[in-house]
C-alpha cells in the first residue's frame, strides 16, 4: 500500500469518525429514554465509507429477566445522567458493534480493502470507547435466494440478550449476515404490540418472532408464526420463553412452512368457530427474493406481492388489518393492484405508513417501505 492510499484512509477515518461522534451524540439520550439498547449509528451517510455501524449494547451475561434487565438499565441511566463515568465505561465494555461493509461498484484488491476496513474499525472502536475485538467485520453483498439466511464461516460465536422496549432478544452477531434483529420495524412491532389485546396475529415470513414476541407481549389471542427455517422458528421460540411466554401453552403456534402454501391451505378452509384460520392482524414482511428447495416456485417479491396481498387481505376478520412492508426499491407498489372488496364483500382500505413506521436512527433512509390494508366492519 503506497503512501498516497495510506493518506487516504487516514482522511476517510477522520471524517468517519466525526460523523459517527455527531451521530452518537444525537442518538444514545433518544435511545436510552425509549428503552433501546441496539440501534444503527451510521448508514452509508458519507459515500466514500460506505459502512453500516450497528451498536448492541448487550445485557450482562446470564441476564435473562425481563424485570432484571428493566431494572439495572433504569439505574445505569440515572447514574449516566448523574455524570457516573463509570456507568458508561460498564455499559460500553459490554457493548458490541455489527459493521457492515457494502459491497463496492468497483474493484480493490482484498488486502487493501482489509487494510481499509481496520482502519475504519480503529475509528469506531475509538469513538465509542470500546475494544477493537468487539467490533464485528462483515460485507454485505446484494443478496440472492437464501443466501442472507446461511451461516458464515466465522471463527467464533458471539451472542448475547438485547432490551428493547422492554422486550428481551437473543442476537448472533457473528454466524449470519444478519443478526436476528431488523432494527427498522421497531416502530411497527410497538404498533401490533398496541394493537392486539384479545386478537388473532398472523407473522408471515416470521424470522426469529420479534413481531410475535410483541404480539404476546400486547396480550394478543392467538399469535401464529410462520417460517421456512426449523432454525428460526427454535430461535423464536426461544425468544418467547425469554420473554416469560411459554411457547407451548396453546395460545402460540409455531408453523413451518412455504407462505405461499400456508395461505392457499387456509383459503381453502371454511372459517371455523376456534377462529384459527382467519386473522385480526397480519404481517407480511417478505424477503425479496428467495428460491429455496422447500418451495415449489420462487419467490419475487416485485412480481408477487400483490397476489400475497391479496391472499391475507381474505384472511382477515372483518375490522382486520394487514401491515405490509418490503425492503426492495424496485417494487413497484400500486393500491389498484389491492382489491377494493375482499371475497366476502368488505371494503378494503390502503395507507401508505412508511413515514410512521420508520425509527429515529432510520430517519431519512429508504430502509423499507410500509402499508396498513385495513378491512372494513
Amino acid at each position: 500500500m503506497n503512501q498516497n492510499t495510506s493518506e487516504q484512509n487516514e482522511y476517510q477515518a477522520k471524517i468517519f469518525a466525526n460523523r459517527l461522534a455527531k451521530k452518537y451524540k444525537q442518538l444514545r439520550k433518544w435511545a436510552r429514554r425509549e428503552r433501546v439498547t441496539c440501534y444503527r449509528l451510521y448508514d452509508r451517510d458519507i459515500p466514500e465509507v460506505p459502512l453500516a455501524v450497528d451498536l448492541y449494547e448487550a445485557l450482562p451475561e446470564g441476564m435473562d429477566s425481563k424485570i432484571d434487565a428493566a431494572l439495572l438499565l433504569r439505574q445505569e441511566d440515572a447514574r449516566i445522567s448523574a455524570n457516573d463515568l463509570t456507568a458508561s465505561k460498564e455499559k460500553a465494555e459490554r457493548s458490541f458493534v455489527h459493521l457492515y461493509l457494502y459491497e463496492r461498484p468497483y474493484e480493490k484488491s482484498d488486502s487493501d480493502e482489509q487494510v481499509w476496513l481496520d482502519c475504519m474499525t480503529k475509528a469506531v472502536a475509538s469513538v465509542l470507547e470500546i475494544p477493537v475485538n468487539r467490533v464485528i467485520q462483515k460485507l454485505r453483498k446484494k443478496q440472492k435466494g437464501e443466501n442472507q439466511y446461511e451461516k458464515i464461516d466465522s471463527k467464533q460465536t458471539t451472542e448475547c440478550y438485547v432490551q428493547e422496549c422492554g422486550q428481551l432478544f437473543k442476537v448472533n452477531l457473528s454466524d449470519y449476515l444478519d443478526t436476528g434483529l431488523f432494527f427498522d420495524h421497531r416502530p411497527l412491532r410497538s404498533i401490533v404490540r398496541s394493537e392486539c389485546a384479545g386478537k388473532s396475529v398472523l407473522n408471515l415470513f416470521c424470522y426469529t418472532g420479534s413481531f410475535s414476541v410483541y404480539a404476546a407481549e400486547g396480550k394478543a389471542r392467538r399469535v401464529e408464526s410462520v417460517d421456512l427455517s426449523n432454525t428460526y422458528l427454535e430461535w423464536a421460540r426461544f425468544n418467547f420463553a425469554l420473554n416469560d411466554f411459554d411457547p407451548d401453552d396453546g395460545r402460540y403456534f409455531f408453523t413451518r412452512g412455504d407462505v405461499t402454501g400456508f395461505l392457499n391451505q387456509k383459503l381453502a378452509e371454511v372459517p371455523n368457530a376456534e377462529g384459527s384460520n382467519r386473522y385480526d392482524i397480519i404481517v407480511l414482511d417478505p424477503p425479496t427474493f428467495s428460491n429455496s428447495k422447500a418451495t415449489r416456485a420462487p419467490l419475487d417479491i416485485n412480481r408477487d406481492w400483490s397476489e400475497l396481498v391479496r391472499k391475507c387481505v381474505n384472511l382477515l376478520n372483518a375490522g382486520g388489518v394487514l401491515y405490509f412492508s418490503t425492503n426492495s426499491h424496485r417494487l413497484k407498489f400500486d393500491a389498484e393492484l389491492v382489491p377494493k372488496t375482499t371475497d366476502s364483500g368488505k371494503a378494503v382500505a390502503v395507507f401508505d405508513m412508511t413515514e410512521k413506521s420508520l425509527p429515529e436512527d432510520f430517519k431519512g433512509t429508504k430502509a423499507h417501505r410500509c402499508w396498513k390494508i385495513k378491512i372494513g366492519e
